[in-house]
């Protein structure tokens, strides 16, 4: 069953050429090179937003990933572009849920992905809340009324 996507929602994309080296022996990309697809544009996600993830780093957090959810709804192929469409879709008090589409040259929704990403200070390993200012470049860059907010009941309980 195929997901009910938004294109219109996605406020980010970066396009690049799938090489050799990330296909399989029918020149079809490999499963394991979308986690690293959904990472190149997450990051450059946040490049285009301001925030260096080694500034991230810098400042005492992390983030590490919790779930990935990948639809494959066609293949990607070898030389050919492809391009990586980013947006948050929620944010809880400790964490985030991106969600991405990735486009083969034909402009084919070839797979719809979701990642959970938790923010962690190094000190401790423990889900911290998102930093302020990170979550309002966020809410500044993506589509109005179009990130959802879920207070976690653990946060709730915390009042």
């Amino acid at each position: 069953m195929r997901p009910k996507i938004n294109r219109d929602l996605f406020t980010f994309q970066i396009s690049w050429r799938v090489r050799f080296s990330e296909v399989d022996l029918h020149k079809v990309v490999h499963h394991s090179q979308t986690i690293k697809y959904l990472e190149i544009g997450r990051v450059e996600y946040w490049r285009q937003l301001g925030i260096g993830y080694q500034d991230f780093l810098d400042s005492g957090y992390q983030y590490v990933v919790a779930k990935v959810e990948c639809n494959y709804l066609k293949p990607l192929t070898f030389d050919k572009i492809i391009t990586v469409m980013v947006r948050v879709a929620k944010f809880t008090r400790t964490s985030i849920t991106y969600e991405y589409l990735i486009y083969d040259n034909n402009g084919d929704c070839a797979i719809f992905a979701q990642t959970i990403l938790v923010c962690l200070r190094e000190e401790g390993r423990r889900p911290q809340p998102l930093p302020k200012d990170y979550l309002q470049k966020i809410l500044d860059y993506e589509i109005d009324g179009s990130v959802e907010y879920e207070e976690t009941k653990f946060a709730a309980a915390k009042r």
